[in-house]
């Protein structure tokens, strides 16, 4: 009802009204957080604002005026989930930087590591040196706290150095907070010489600020740097009085101490949680005690970072004064607290990464659906493709068969008509007319007529069908030397060696067998006709008629 009669009201107010403004709203965000969210909803109905910058003005509202962790990070998450709808890349990184801090609050440094990192990105690509900084010095912190010191203090210097080059107001309060980060890993790593140099050159900076504010960019016209630069300095000489107390220099920490109490920052809780360690070192126990004391009682919820420190810091200083049970009470509570504190924020992660895991793999289910579509679609045309290729193959192959087919049936037909010359020309020596030849070529030459008289003899008795007929066959058998053969076969034969004459007395042989012995194997075909093998048969064979003796056997008419 409420939101209706705020509808009807803003209905009747002109469109980029002054009341409903960013600058109106958040002017009362710390102090009247409810109006301010008012006013931001008033301000994005009207056009003055947009959802996304809305709805991070409302998470900071949630952060610095009502303190509402759960709700301002919530708020911020469920503008992530829309992020590829942000057009306002500015937000975005504000939106990073702000769950960045939401998470440095509670120790979650995994988190602070993965949204400062988001930042620092978006920073870059704006063009934002400050705003680098700014999350580059998270990072680092994060880093040092989970056992990446060193790798946390070098990124830390390198972005000091960085930012130590802007003139600008935002460069020189990036410049104190990263400094400050700076310093209290080297507190914490008991660096105290190292934290002294640090915060000189940070005060060095600042006086600058305040002598020279004309030499600052980006302070609107009347704006005055003077409760930052208070703030800053306060801060800075507290860390470099507990510097000085740690290192036992307690005239210069007393020094610095009369400084911090100059500032209006002093006066903060803030104060009373940073001098706290410092009293302790200095043994004003009283004091200690006083501001410890003021801290935690701004701190009603006992689960958190600050409390912690509240514990570990009365240990250490009750550890001090020789109070050992009660230092150790004192530490054993801070562990509990603290690995309460991870616990939830491991649950926290696990939720965060449920959620993702559940949006991404509604995206991948999407997109597989998508790609299974588009796979279909391009099976099916690959197969019609692959269909009209297969069919115009196998014609290709059958025209091609029936080529070689034709040739084949050609060739074994000429084949099959030379062994028959061959044969009948035997049958015509066998009538004896070889006998008056091979006594003119005896007259002639003696190696010609030998050959001739070996072929007969191997011809006429079948002897190439023995397949273990070699030289000395032929020795034993007509009572002449190996040599004698040999020259017959060398000078007086067209054949290279016997072997090479035996193949084409079998050959022959073995192809009429093909064709008048269709029961016979090839096996049985090479062992009638004198092969050892089918293998010598079928390698002699295409050799000699190019056709296989399967090939052969088929196509013969």
């Amino acid at each position: 009802m409420k939101q209706l009669i705020l509808l009807i009201l803003l209905s009747m107010v002109t469109p980029h009204d002054d009341r409903y403004t960013e600058s109106t709203a958040m002017s009362h965000h710390r102090t009247e957080p409810e109006r301010a969210l008012t006013l931001i909803d008033s301000a994005v109905i009207v056009g003055n604002l947009s959802w996304q910058r809305g709805e991070y003005l409302k998470a900071v509202t949630l952060y610095g005026g009502m303190h509402d962790m759960d709700a301002a990070r919530q708020t911020c998450l469920d503008m992530l989930e829309q992020k590829e709808a942000l057009s306002d890349t500015a937000t975005l990184e504000n939106t990073y930087m702000l769950l960045a801090g939401i998470e440095y609050t509670q120790g979650n440094h995994p988190a602070i590591i993965r949204y400062a990192t988001e930042a620092s990105r978006l920073a870059h690509l704006l063009n934002l040196p400050a705003e680098i900084g700014n999350a580059e010095s998270l990072i680092a912190q994060s880093m040092a706290q989970t056992g990446r010191t060193d790798e946390g203090i070098e990124r830390l210097q390198n972005t000091i150095a960085e930012l130590s080059q802007l003139n600008t107001f935002k460069g020189v309060t990036a410049y104190h907070e990263t400094s400050k980060k700076l310093v209290r890993i080297y507190l914490d790593n008991l660096k105290f010489a190292e934290v002294v140099p640090v915060c000189e050159a940070s005060l060095e900076r600042i006086g600058e600020l305040e002598s020279h504010p004309e030499h600052f960019s980006g302070m609107k016209e009347g704006f005055d740097p003077s409760e930052f630069i208070d703030y800053a300095k306060g801060q800075t000489l507290a860390y470099l009085t507990i510097a000085y107390a740690r290192m036992g220099e307690l005239a210069k920490a007393r020094k610095t101490e009369a400084a911090v109490f100059r500032t209006q920052w002093s006066q903060s809780i803030d104060c009373d949680k940073i001098m706290s360690a410092a009293y302790a070192y200095m043994g004003e126990f009283d004091r200690f005690e006083q501001a410890m004391s003021r801290f935690e009682n701004s701190y009603p919820d006992t689960i958190n970072p600050n409390y912690v420190i509240c514990l570990e810091q009365r240990s250490e200083a009750a550890r001090m004064q020789g109070h050992i049970d009660e230092a150790l009470s004192y530490m054993q509570r801070a562990y509990l607290i603290r690995d309460s504190l991870d616990a939830r924020n491991q649950r926290e992660e696990l939720n965060k990464l449920a959620t993702e895991y559940h949006l991404q793999e509604e995206q991948f289910i999407r997109q597989q659906k998508e790609t299974e579509a588009k796979r279909a679609r391009t099976v099916i045309v690959a197969l019609i493709i692959g269909l009209v290729a297969t069919i115009g193959f196998l014609v290709w192959v059958f025209r091609q068969k029936r080529l070689e087919d034709k040739k084949n049936r050609v060739l074994a037909r000429e084949i099959a008509e030379a062994i028959t010359y061959k044969e009948k020309w035997l049958e015509r020596e066998e009538l004896g007319v070889k006998s008056e030849a091979l006594r003119v070529e005896s007259e002639v030459d003696p190696d010609r007529a030998l050959f001739l008289q070996i072929q007969e003899l191997v011809i006429r008795e079948k002897l190439f069908l023995d397949p273990s007929l070699d030289r000395q066959t032929l020795v034993d058998r007509l009572g002449l030397s190996k040599e004698r053969i040999g020259a017959a076969f060398a000078k007086g034969s067209p054949f290279k060696s016997l072997i090479e004459f035996l193949n084409d007395c079998r050959l022959p042989y073995a192809a009429k067998l093909l064709t008048e012995r269709p029961d016979l194997s090839i096996a049985e075909v090479a062992k009638e006709s004198g092969f050892p093998s089918a293998d010598t048969l079928g390698r002699n064979f295409k050799q000699r008629f190019t056709l296989t003796p399967t090939q052969f056997r088929d196509q013969h008419p």
